[in-house]
């Protein structure tokens, strides 16, 4: 293990690290412009780190740590894989651009609780990305609750803002602790909670492990009951319907650039969360398939519906925030959907998508920000963009790759991925189902598109406009180059492609290499 190697592992534990030293230095250092200067120095050096994951994993494969040197199944384990270290690198990105983007638009004497906060919720879901132990994921999906809870209540003088936070946060606690349960109920028939380790004994049950043994108990039924719990977690985490009503609130009240990171991160690891456990862990092969076989079908169905209802309720929107909620709904349920499937294009381009997804409502969430300080969050003060042109193509640019119908943007091909996966899965009603919901979620964006083309005379600047507008600016530069630089990678790449849907798709469904690694067997 190299020190380099070493530090990929650390990650989490440095992102508390930094928010730690954020509050430190505020209570420290009385100028806002250092903390501010800080935590976007440490946003940029975590997203150095994710950068190299990535580059690790290409170049070398699958990264296994052992926490302490105690051997897996014994100690903490993580796991860093493709799957992984591409959604480590979506998350710490939104966390650079987040921090940038929120010391210009934040008050000066709260940045710092903004800033700290933001580092728990990427430390918590980058260690959830990372880890191989069940009990480590309830831990570490806490930490991302704890921390979305203190974003989400960001403005504590609005009494919605704190009705948001408060539902959310008292829904949150109760579900999370039905995760808890099962870890339980797990660890009370197999013995472990390693994920390589059960995902061995969940096949073959007379496996004999160093140091846990053999299973204890009856796992079909333990594994039946705990599954059916963990998805209805999950499908609460990503918000998939009917568990989705904490959302539009919290999207509504929390700040732009916690939206913006919410949907890149604590919002994202549902999804994850279904992937690795029902595709890695508890996949096919198991002793108790046919149950999983019933649940994932019951997903499919469950995400089929939220898409679709979700879809059509993005029409009905009458400003930014809502729309961004609902259509984030429909692109969760999308990404369900490719999960529920099974095979490798469906984890492939639910992955993609979720990371096409962050793009898009990045963009049009920082372009519509510029358009809340200038006047107001409903659709007609989007028409207050065309005097910055940056942020009017960037959202334009956001909506499109939403809609995802032009090649040069990361979005069509995660849907021509996912129709793809449909397709080859037998079932060409899912086609329709992703052109269904792409159809109606772009005549929501085509209406705040058409708000932006109305005239400005009757739009009025807030009191308290910021006039200097470079910060927003550089950040949707950054996202717009980002955003085409993937689109053209996947179309003109076929290096890229092969990477998303073998690398991974594939990785993710082949168990096999998963506990041969981690268990050595």
């Amino acid at each position: 293990m190299t020190y380099l190697e070493w530090i990929i592992a650390a990650q989490p534990i440095l992102l508390i690290l930094f928010s730690a030293t954020i509050s430190l230095l505020h209570t420290f250092v009385k100028k806002v412009f250092v903390v501010d200067l800080v935590a976007v120095v440490l946003s940029l050096l975590s997203l150095a780190i994710s950068i190299y994951a990535l580059v690790y994993v290409v170049g070398s494969g699958m990264l296994v740590y052992k926490f302490g040197g105690f051997p897996p199944p014994l100690g903490i384990t993580y796991v860093v894989d493709e799957i992984s270290a591409v959604l480590g690198l979506l998350t710490t990105f939104s966390l650079t651009l987040s921090v940038t983007y929120g010391s210009w638009i934040l008050e000066p004497d709260s940045r710092y609780l903004f800033y700290s906060a933001a580092f728990l919720l990427v430390a918590g879901s980058t260690s959830l990305f990372y880890t191989a132990d069940i009990f480590n994921l309830y831990v570490s999906a806490e930490l991302t609750s704890i921390s979305s809870y203190v974003l989400a209540s960001f403005y504590r003088s609005r009494g919605a803002s704190i009705r948001a936070a408060s539902f959310y946060s008292l829904t949150a606690s109760l579900v999370l602790s039905l995760l808890l349960l099962s870890t339980f109920i797990l660890y009370g028939s197999y013995g472990t909670l390693n994920m390589a380790d059960l995902a061995l004994k969940s096949r073959d049950p007379s496996s004999w492990v160093p140091y846990t043994g053999s299973v204890f108990g009856d796992i079909v039924l333990a594994s039946k009951v705990s599954l059916a719990i963990i998805a209805w977690v999950m499908m609460f985490k990503s918000a998939i319907m009917p568990n989705h009503f904490w959302l539009p609130g919290v999207y509504s009240e929390a700040p732009t650039p916690a939206v913006a990171l919410f949907t890149t991160s604590a919002d994202i690891i549902g999804v994850y969360g279904l992937a690795r456990l029902l595709v890695t862990v508890f996949g096919v092969n198991t002793v108790f398939s046919e149950f999983r076989e019933i649940l994932m079908n019951v997903l499919l169905v469950t995400a089929a519906t939220s898409a679709t209802v979700s879809a059509v309720l993005v029409t009905l929107q009458r400003s930014v925030r809502k729309v961004v909620a609902y259509s984030t709904i429909a692109q969760f349920s999308l990404a369900l959907v490719g999960i529920s499937i099974g095979n490798p294009e469906g984890v492939a381009g639910a992955v993609l998508h979720l990371v096409a997804n962050g793009l898009g409502d990045a963009l049009v969430l920082y372009s519509a920000g510029l358009a809340a300080v200038t006047c107001g969050r409903s659709l007609t003060c989007l028409s207050y963009l065309r005097r910055y042109r940056v942020a009017y193509i960037a959202l334009i640019t956001g909506f499109l790759n939403l809609f995802g119908i032009i090649p040069l943007l990361p979005g069509f091909w995660s849907k021509a991925i996912l129709t793809l996966a449909v397709i080859r899965a037998g079932m060409p009603a899912g086609a329709a189902l992703v052109l269904a919901v792409s159809g109606l979620c772009a005549v929501g964006y085509f209406r705040a598109v058409a708000s932006s083309l109305k005239s400005t005379s009757e739009v009025v600047r807030r009191e308290g406009y910021r006039g200097n507008t470079l910060v927003p600016t550089v950040v949707l530069l950054v996202l717009l180059a980002t955003t085409m630089a993937l689109g053209v990678l996947l179309l003109v790449s076929g290096s890229a492609r092969s990477f998303v849907v073998e690398g991974i798709g594939s990785s993710i469904a082949n168990y096999e290499r998963y506990i041969r690694l981690v268990l050595g067997v």
